[in-house]
């Protein structure tokens, strides 16, 4: 970058990337690189400050204050270069921690202050030194994640463009200008990224305990397990993963980190308010659809994409067990839950036909909203398509919550479009039961779930945010919403609906209640797979799968 003779960079500072408006900044305290640099990253910033404090007015107090510790920072020589995202979060959430030992605790959130409270326990009764603040007992508990020093130990740049790429979900012309690249150049980077960090994990886990040789020599052979699409099977690995604890664990975490790193990834580094910022961004980017077009399809999807089909070929290889925490693993049964009842539906059984409107009626109280409706819609079909043929490869079986033993219905077997599933006390109606369906042959990826009693299919939304609803349609496999990505780990008998992405799980809205027993609503939507909850994964019957 050539100099204007002021010391800025060549160009606006607009177009440049952030290493560029870094040098300057750091050069001479360049005030238009510094303005460009808060604008780019200020919002978010200011999101993850709101999820540490009680009102906006503080958070703006402390997002202005990490910025500012940033700022200083890097004018010192030290700081971010590439990656400045993920470090101003880090600062804001060490900042708060400063507060919590001081006067302004009052102005943090009862959660963080909780949250503070239980890092300082973990670390003794007594301070490392008299001079350790709160700040400090936060790093000391961050250094002991195996994510979270993985990903430090990437250069800078691998960790900007998967927080901005991965965990951001952003444009892919944003992150290629944030990273001074072309977008075919973040699609590259990210691969890259990607793989890094799978390697580094493993390399972390290998440095926190006491791995011998063996494990070791299997660490290579298993990163490359995992990182395959189509994996063979590797009978010595299967072996050593049976009888090592330590290289089991590894096996199933870092299968989770592939799977749901978008999710693991700001929980590992920001430790507080994770899953608040990612919906506080979710909500953002909706908001902003309108003026980003669509850009967002890009590397990031791509990358997103290739890590869930590595995820899908990792558990083909290991039984399905990694998938899971504790998979592999002895499990004893829960009992079943009384869940509270759902709304009775009272409708007029109708036939559907193939020739039916898949609509919903604008009257029904559980109709899906216009705007879903028409966004979701089959193309009409015309005399040059043919429709795939969609062949059953189980019979009829119940779907049962892991979490609660309780099934999935169409309540009282309505065959209207656009009725809602719930969950219900089993009773082995048909109205409980379920077929798979496969309409593109030797493709599990893209099953529908069809209902016995009703014939129609359940189909998502399209929604991207949690709890987004799930109705029945008649059954077209034209229809992108109505295709689901199918787990399975049939020692166990348990199953996943997910959405094409893998990265949306069909389970119960109030999945954290259902999950420890507690009376919660019956009602079932898709939701980003947070925290491994039973409720979004189903017992069936063998007979589901009879068709292998």
């Amino acid at each position: 970058m050539t100099d204007r003779g002021d010391g800025g960079p060549a160009q606006g500072p607009a177009a440049c990337s952030d290493a560029e408006l870094t040098a300057a900044v750091r050069a001479d305290g360049d005030t238009a690189s510094t303005a460009e640099l808060y604008r780019r990253h200020a919002p978010a910033v200011q999101r993850y400050a709101r999820a540490c404090c009680r009102d906006p007015h503080t958070a703006e107090d402390l997002a202005s204050e990490a910025f500012a510790r940033t700022v200083q920072a890097v004018r010192g020589g030290r700081g971010p270069v590439d990656a400045w995202r993920p470090y101003l979060l880090t600062v804001v959430r060490n900042t708060a921690a400063e507060w919590a030992e001081g006067t302004r605790r009052v102005d943090l959130t009862p959660g963080f202050g909780a949250w503070f409270d239980a890092v300082a326990r973990r670390g003794g009764p007594d301070r490392v030194s008299a001079e350790e603040t709160g700040e400090d007992r936060v790093v000391r508990a961050e250094t002991g994640g195996v994510v979270a020093h993985a990903f430090r130990s990437l250069p800078e740049r691998w960790r900007a463009v998967l927080w901005h790429s991965v965990v951001e979900e952003e444009p892919t012309a944003r992150v290629a200008t944030l990273l001074g690249l072309t977008p075919s150049g973040v699609a590259s980077l990210t691969a890259r990224a990607r793989e890094g960090l799978r390697e580094a994990f493993l390399a972390a886990h290998a440095g926190q305990g006491a791995a011998d040789e063996e494990c070791r020599r299997y660490g290579a052979r298993l990163a490359a397990a995992v990182r395959r699409s189509r994996p063979r099977r590797d009978v010595e690995l299967d072996r050593h993963l049976e009888s090592c604890v330590r290289c089991r664990a590894a096996a199933r975490e870092l299968v989770d980190l592939n799977q749901r790193l978008r999710s693991v990834l700001p929980a590992a580094v920001l430790l507080f308010g994770a899953p608040a910022y990612l919906a506080s961004r979710g909500a953002s980017a909706a908001a902003g659809a309108g003026g980003t077009g669509g850009g967002a399809g890009g590397a990031g999807a791509a990358g997103v994409k290739a890590g869930v089909l590595a995820v899908a070929s990792s558990a083909v290889l290991f039984g399905g067990w990694l998938l899971w925490p504790g998979g592999g693993e002895a499990e004893g049964e829960r009992p079943p839950v009384v869940v509270r009842d759902a709304p009775a539906v009272s409708v007029t059984p109708q036939t559907p036909s193939a020739s039916a409107s898949v609509s919903p009626s604008s009257s029904s109280s559980s109709a899906l909203p216009s705007a879903t409706a028409a966004s979701t819609s089959p193309p009409s079909p015309s005399a040059s398509v043919q429709l795939p043929v969609a062949d059953a490869f189980g019979g009829p079986s119940s779907l049962r919550f892991v979490s609660t033993g309780a099934c999935m219905e169409i309540p009282g077997g309505t065959r209207q479009a656009g009725a809602r599933p719930v969950e219900a006390v089993c009773d082995g109606g048909a109205y409980q039961r379920w077929v798979l369906l496969e309409p593109f042959a030797g493709d599990r990826a893209r099953a529908q779930v069809r209902n016995e009693a009703t014939g129609l299919c359940l189909t998502r939304s399209g929604s991207t945010e949690d709890h987004a609803e799930v109705t029945q349609l008649a059954c077209d496999a034209t229809r992108s919403t109505q295709l689901w990505n199918l787990w399975t780990d049939e020692p166990k008998g348990q199953i996943a609906l997910r959405d094409a992405e893998g990265a949306r799980y069909l389970g119960l809205v109030e999945w954290p209640k259902a999950d420890k027993g507690e009376a919660h609503g019956t009602a079932l939507g898709t939701t980003r797979y947070y925290y491994a909850s039973d409720s979004m994964r189903f017992r069936f019957d063998p007979v589901l799968l009879a068709g292998d």
